[in-house]
C-alpha cells in the first residue's frame, strides 16, 4: 500500500505542473500542466507548467518546471494533465520546493483523480484534478520538485511622475514611467501607494483637489493596464509636502508630481 501511495504522489504531482490546459476561471492563484510520453527511471521524469495569478492582474502567468516525479520507479504515462487552486501563496518565491501528498492515501488511476499537495518548506498547498491516459505504475517514488523557469529580479520601488503646471493628465513622460512600474510589478505580490503633490501656487484647498486628481489619473492608468484596483491606494498631499522646499507662490516642476511607492509583500 505504501508503494502504491508513493507512486501516486509522484505521478500526480507532475500533473499539477505542466502547461497546456485552458486557464481556470478562478479569482485566486492556480496551476495547470500537461505531460506526455513519460518514462521515469532512477532520475525521474520532468515537465513544465504555469502558475496563474488573476488575483494580481490580467495576463499574470509564471512558467515553472517540475522534476523528479516517478524517481526510482517504473512509470509509463502517455498523457497526464492537471489543474487546480494554489493556497496560501503570498509571494512568487514561495511556489518552488518539494511537494508531497497531504492525505493518508493518494491514488492515481487511469481516467482521473484528485490530489492535495503541500510544499515541504512552507504552507503553500495545491488542490489538483488530474486526467490520465495509459497509466502503468511500478513501485517506490521520491516526490517532486518545482522550480521557476526564470529568475525574479528585484525592480526599482520608487517612481516619480511629473505634471505640467495646473495639469492632471498623465503625459508621455509619465506614461513611460508607469510602463516601467507595470513591467516590473504588475504580476508580483506588491501594493502601490500613489501620493499626489503640487507646487505652492494657489490655495491649499485647490491644491489638495489638484493633487488628488493627479494621483487618481495615475491610478486609472495602472488599472487600465490590468492591475487589480484593490492593490492601489492614493493620497492627496497638496502643497504641504513639497519634494523641493520653496517659498509660497513658487512654480517648481519638481513639486508637481505623483510619487509611486511599491510595497512588496516580502
Amino acid at each position: 500500500m505504501r508503494a502504491q501511495r508513493y507512486c501516486a504522489v509522484s505521478a500526480s504531482l507532475l500533473l499539477a505542473l505542466a502547461a497546456g490546459s485552458p486557464a481556470l476561471a478562478e479569482s485566486g492563484p492556480s496551476v495547470e500542466f500537461t505531460a506526455t510520453t513519460v518514462a521515469a527511471g532512477v532520475g525521474g521524469g520532468s515537465g513544465e507548467g504555469n502558475l496563474m495569478l488573476p488575483n494580481l492582474g490580467t495576463g499574470c502567468t509564471y512558467p515553472f518546471k517540475v522534476e523528479g516525479f516517478g524517481a526510482g520507479i517504473q512509470l509509463g504515462v502517455s498523457k497526464m494533465t492537471a489543474k487546480g487552486a494554489v493556497k496560501n501563496l503570498t509571494k512568487i518565491a514561495d511556489l518552488p520546493g518539494g511537494y508531497s501528498s497531504t492525505g493518508a492515501e493518494a491514488t492515481l488511476v487511469k481516467g482521473g483523480g484528485v490530489l492535495n499537495l503541500k510544499n515541504q518548506r512552507n504552507d503553500v498547498g495545491m488542490e489538483l484534478k488530474s486526467q490520465t491516459e495509459g497509466v502503468s505504475l511500478g513501485v517506490g517514488a521520491q516526490g517532486i520538485t518545482i522550480k521557476l523557469a526564470k529568475a525574479l529580479p528585484e525592480p526599482q520601488r520608487v517612481f516619480v511622475l511629473y505634471y505640467g503646471f495646473n495639469k492632471d493628465h498623465v503625459n508621455k513622460e509619465s506614461r513611460d514611467t508607469l510602463a516601467t512600474v507595470i513591467d516590473g510589478w504588475k504580476c508580483r505580490y506588491a501594493n502601490f501607494e500613489l501620493v499626489g503633490h503640487t507646487d505652492t501656487v494657489g490655495t491649499e484647498e485647490y491644491n489638495v483637489e489638484l493633487s488628488e486628481r493627479r494621483a487618481n489619473a495615475a491610478r486609472d492608468f495602472l488599472v487600465n493596464a490590468g492591475i487589480v484596483p484593490g492593490r492601489i491606494s492614493t493620497r492627496a498631499a497638496g502643497k504641504t509636502e513639497p519634494l523641493l522646499d520653496t517659498g509660497e507662490g513658487v512654480r517648481k516642476r519638481p513639486n508637481r508630481v505623483v510619487v509611486v511607492q511599491v510595497k512588496p509583500s516580502w
